[in-house]
């Protein structure tokens, strides 16, 4: 089961289908476990881009609450063609695992790219839920909405992981400069502490050590 998710690349229409479908009445798992991990309409949207990965955090909250009864997911099995609620139970022997692919016409290649998101059986054979989707104004329940200062704090993080991994073994300009030219212009609400944090967890997801040189001088040979 692949989860409906707009791909990169096809026409803009699949923008306005995104962002209608942030306020529809349920989301397909991407959508949810985006929303679990920034707590914002905005990183749902962004899916469509390919910007957000689920993170094996994210994961794991969903399936616990899916497993015990707390959400209800609706979605159909190979075979079947209407969706309905998926029991409770079916979830002790399913898991949800998150993969990259690039879309070539119609064929989906496993590599590094946009990331979707599977509900299978554990173990063979591996039966897939199609079409799963979970209701949104209970995902907002559960998980609420981040303040706007902890929102900017996560999108910091990730925005500096990105910019690492581009450049593992040194930084293009100091820390200051990122933080005062670059980082809190982009995310409104960032602090300093959340941004020292960010960088330090990015820093610690990458392994850019030479990162956490950004911000010394550099001796004087005199």
């Amino acid at each position: 089961m692949t989860v409906q998710t707009e791909i990169p690349g096809r026409d803009r229409s699949c923008a306005v289908t995104v962002q209608q479908r942030v306020v529809d009445a349920h989301w397909s798992l991407m959508m949810a476990l985006a929303w679990i991990t920034y707590r914002s309409e905005q990183d749902v949207v962004d899916i469509k881009h390919g910007r957000r990965a689920p993170t094996k955090a994210a994961i794991r909250d969903l399936l616990s609450a899916l497993r015990s009864g707390t959400l209800i997911a609706y979605g159909m099995f190979e075979g079947e063609r209407i969706p309905h609620p998926i029991e409770t139970a079916v979830w002790s022997t399913f898991e949800i695992v998150a993969k990259s692919v690039i879309f070539a016409g119609h064929m989906f290649l496993p590599t590094l790219g946009t990331p979707v998101v599977i509900a299978q059986r554990m173990g063979p054979p591996k039966t897939r839920l199609l079409s799963a989707t979970v209701p949104a104004a209970k995902v907002k329940k559960l998980w609420p909405a981040a303040k706007q200062t902890a929102a900017a704090e996560a999108r910091c993080r990730e925005y500096l992981a990105t910019q690492m991994e581009r450049s593992l073994d040194r930084a293009p300009k100091s820390k200051r400069d990122f933080l005062a030219d670059d980082c809190q212009a982009r995310f409104p609400g960032l602090s300093k502490r959340g941004f020292e944090r960010a960088w330090a967890d990015a820093i610690r997801l990458t392994g850019a050590v030479g990162w956490s040189k950004a911000g010394r001088r550099r001796k004087s040979s005199h």
